[in-house]
C-alpha cells in the first residue's frame, strides 16, 4: 500500500504533464492538482485525529468514570483508579503529572457531589470548574452520548448546593 507521501509525490509528477493517463482514463492538470489538495487535506486530518487530546488527570478520569458508570447509582467496590488510569491513558495526554492527589473514584467524581463536598467549599469549587469545562467540551472528549445528561445534571446540582 502506498503512503500519503508517496501518493503526493506521484501526483506531483503527474501534475507536471499537460494531461495524464491513469487507469485508462485521461485527467487534466487541474484535476491532478485538485487530487493533490484532497490527499494533502486528508493527510492533515489524519495527523490531527491521531493526536490525543490533552486534559488534566482529574478531567480525564471524570470522562472515563462518567462514560462507564453514568447509569449506576454507586461505583463497583472492586473499581480502582489504576483501572481508570489505564483507560484514560489510552485516550488522553495528561497536562499534569500529579497522580497521588486522588485515591478512589469517589474522590475524583462522586456520585452524590453535594453530600460529598458538603463541608469542603474549596474542593467543591474545583470540582465544579472541572465539570463545567467537560460539559462545555462534551463532544470533544466523550464517546458515550448517554453520559451527557448525567454530567449536565451533576454540574447543575453542584452549582445549586
Amino acid at each position: 500500500m502506498i503512503g500519503s507521501d508517496g501518493l503526493l509525490r506521484h501526483l506531483q509528477k503527474l501534475g507536471e504533464e499537460e494531461t495524464s493517463l491513469i487507469g485508462g482514463k485521461q485527467y487534466t492538470q487541474s484535476q491532478i492538482r485538485m487530487a493533490e489538495r484532497i490527499v494533502q487535506d486528508l493527510r492533515d486530518d489524519l495527523e490531527k485525529a491521531s493526536i490525543k487530546p490533552k486534559l488534566s488527570r482529574r478531567r480525564a478520569f471524570i470522562v472515563i468514570l462518567e462514560e462507564l458508570y453514568y447509569d449506576v447509582p454507586e461505583y463497583p467496590s472492586q473499581l480502582t483508579l489504576e483501572n481508570i488510569h489505564r483507560r484514560a491513558s489510552l485516550r488522553f495526554e495528561y497536562m499534569n503529572r500529579n497522580i497521588k492527589a486522588f485515591k478512589t473514584p469517589t474522590e475524583v467524581h462522586p456520585k452524590d457531589p453535594c453530600t460529598y463536598y458538603e463541608d469542603n467549599a474549596h474542593g467543591k469549587a474545583r470540582y465544579r470548574v472541572a465539570l463545567e469545562y467537560l460539559v462545555n467540551e462534551f463532544d470533544r472528549y466523550f464517546k458515550e452520548p448517554n453520559a451527557e445528561f448525567t454530567l449536565k445534571t451533576k454540574s447543575n446540582e453542584i452549582k445549586l448546593c
